[in-house]
């Protein structure tokens, strides 16, 4: 399945990414880890084990470390959290 992405944050913590993706119906929150930044826009397309191709770029890939249903109470507390690259 196919993912867009419609938020994307950099946990400085981490050194990964929060993400609301959405593909109808489904709308997730996730953490993933990336070497290649990750904007609002893009497309997540899957290759296998749980990583993506990033707008089908073979060198941008991405593994997810957790998913959910998406709740904007989870996604205002990590977007609001102090480990956010202002």
């Amino acid at each position: 399945m196919e993912w867009l992405v419609i938020d994307a944050v950099y946990l400085k913590t981490t050194g990964g990414y929060g993400l609301i993706l959405h593909a109808p119906p489904l709308k997730m929150v996730a953490e993933v880890y990336s070497e290649t930044p990750i904007q609002a826009g893009d497309i997540l397309y899957p290759i296998r084990d749980a990583k993506y191709l990033i707008n089908k770029d073979e060198k941008k890939q991405l593994k997810v470390t957790s998913a959910s249903a998406f709740s904007a109470r989870s996604w205002s507390l990590l977007n609001c959290a102090p480990t956010r690259e202002q």
